[in-house]
């Protein structure tokens, strides 16, 4: 349920008129806990109570202002954090997962500014399994989180521009500044993406960029420099450079949901890698990510909803020391009931099988375990080349 207050009634109440003055302020968040076991974490098996196996936790107020003539000022304040400790997520910010205002046109689109998604997320996410269009899953996350599927980083300082709907079709831009004087192009962002949206075809485009200088970071711009590979922020590489490319479609037919995803990552002198791995700068790697991902999702009645998936990474890591192809293949199973509109409950399956990884003898590259051995979003990152994940928990929406 969102509780909504109404600026006009108070108005109202205090003997006050406004012709265009009608607003609201939405409270809503969203609460998913459960229990998982991994048969191999770091070498042990582990059972463990686990947020966000569906859907990260949340709470948010989102407000709009009528201006008059299709014209609306509006604000998005989200947080995120750990349901099982309290903790805040995205490196204790406040409202780490959303914060920015602008201004709304029927006829113009939208003009927000802000810390924001960029249209990998925003879009591209939509018709994988990690989110299908809102019903989520992380626990299916594709390996390191490569292509910003799960929402592992935002985009600080930010403009973004969303066009109005036409006939289904929506394009978008976003730039992200660098914020530092003497250094526009350092640690900058930009995003594009395209969506259509008609009848049972839902296909999405999106594009992401990244540039970064190693030899000066810089903390305050775009994304979290600060924050890579130590797991405290909400950034999952350090590279010189990120791009990103990717697309997919959904199509429904009846109680049945099919789609595909392809997304390409590319990392230009990469240095730092989800669970704590570095290298030095003189070791820095090319890395390559391509994810080929087929999805189904079948509601079996008007409360139970089944879904799988299979995702194919393909990928690539070279520097000074060593050259490899990891390849990396998953399984996901879902089944999902609804006891409400509001709450459900639901259990997931994840096998990861990786390949062609990189030796962890090799000297100079420290710590990365992460193409040593399977790794998922639930389970973290296996000493060996399999992994089976497995869980169950309730989530509920207000």
């Amino acid at each position: 349920m969102k509780y909504k207050v109404l600026s006009a009634t108070l108005l109202a109440a205090f003997g006050t008129t406004a012709a265009h003055a009608q607003s609201s302020v939405t409270l809503y968040g969203l609460l998913d806990e459960g229990v998982s076991y991994s048969n191999n974490t770091g070498g042990h098996s582990n059972v463990k109570l686990t947020d966000a196996m569906m859907q990260s936790n949340r709470w948010g107020l989102r407000g709009a202002e009528d201006l008059g003539g299709g014209l609306k000022a509006l604000f998005v304040l989200e947080n995120g954090f750990t349901l099982s400790n309290g903790k805040l997520g995205q490196g204790g910010r406040e409202f780490g997962r959303s914060a920015y205002v602008g201004l709304s046109s029927n006829q113009l689109g939208s003009l927000t500014m802000g810390r924001q998604n960029e249209f990998m997320y925003d879009w591209v996410g939509r018709v994988s399994m990690e989110n299908f269009n809102g019903a989520g899953g992380n626990t299916f996350a594709h390996v390191m989180d490569n292509d910003n599927m799960l929402g592992t980083f935002r985009v600080n300082n930010a403009v973004k521009y969303q066009s109005p709907n036409y006939y289904g079709l929506t394009v978008g831009a976003l730039y992200g500044f660098s914020n530092q004087a003497g250094g526009f192009a350092n640690n900058r962002a930009y995003s594009f993406g395209a969506m259509y949206n008609n009848g049972p075809i839902l296909a999405t485009l999106g594009y992401t960029q990244i540039n970064n200088n190693l030899s000066s970071l810089n903390t305050s711009g775009a994304v979290d420099n600060s924050a890579n590979g130590s797991g405290t922020g909400d950034q999952n590489f350090t590279a010189g450079r990120q791009r990103t490319l990717g697309g997919g479609l959904n199509y429904t037919f009846g109680p049945a949901k099919v789609g595909f995803v392809i997304t390409d990552t590319k990392l230009n002198n990469a240095t730092a890698f989800p669970g704590g791995g570095t290298l030095t700068a003189a070791n820095a790697a090319y890395v390559h990510f391509t994810n080929y991902e087929v999805n189904a999702h079948y509601s079996l009645t008007s409360a139970l909803t089944l879904g799988a998936a299979y995702t194919f990474t393909d990928g690539k890591f070279d520097n000074a020391r060593n050259a490899a192809s990891p390849k990396w293949n998953q399984v996901s199973l879902l089944s999902d009931y609804s006891l409400s509109n509001r709450t459900d409950v639901y259990a997931v399956a994840n096998w990861s099988h990786l390949s062609g990884g990189l030796n962890s003898a090799t000297p100079g590259n420290s710590s990365l375990t992460a193409f040593e051995g399977a790794s998922s979003y639930i389970g973290g990152i296996a000493a060996t080349k399999n992994q089976v994940v497995v869980g169950a928990g309730l989530r509920t929406r207000f």
